[in-house]
């Protein structure tokens, strides 16, 4: 009776488990592969280097793009943070042990503020990579 019970919970668990695989969340490793590097701010527009560590081909490098604010005064910071996040895909490939430098440009303009300066940083949060079959 105990079997039979298991095996429904068993068989359960493992669609339940390939159904959540078909997401395709990329654990901490598999991110590292690919890395944007060197990132700098001048103006609004966000420049370094993305690198594809893997031994493939990538592809569709999604990136995470933060404008982060610091308050002249971060003792009496205001109420109106002007920093936020953009998500942007790379175009093109990346060959594996190779870069393509990294250029972003918002689509709404950062605002001209005299209380404060943003920084800016990188993160890829995703990509494709092509395996030859």
């Amino acid at each position: 009776m105990l079997m039979q019970r298991a095996l429904p919970l068993t068989l359960a668990l493992l669609l339940g488990t390939s159904a959540l695989g078909s997401d395709e969340t990329l654990d901490a490793k598999a991110v590292s592969k690919v890395s944007a590097q060197n990132v700098t701010l001048q103006g609004d527009t966000v420049s370094g280097v993305v690198v594809n560590g893997s031994p493939h081909t990538v592809r569709d490098v999604k990136l995470e793009i933060t404008y982060g604010w610091l308050w002249k005064n971060e003792r009496h910071p205001g109420t109106d943070n002007p920093g936020r996040t953009d998500s942007y895909t790379l175009p093109g490939e990346i060959p594996p042990g190779g870069s393509v430098p990294l250029k972003y440009r918002p689509s709404s303009p950062l605002p001209s503020r005299s209380d404060g300066t943003f920084t800016a940083s990188a993160t890829v949060i995703g990509f494709t990579e092509v395996i030859p079959q």
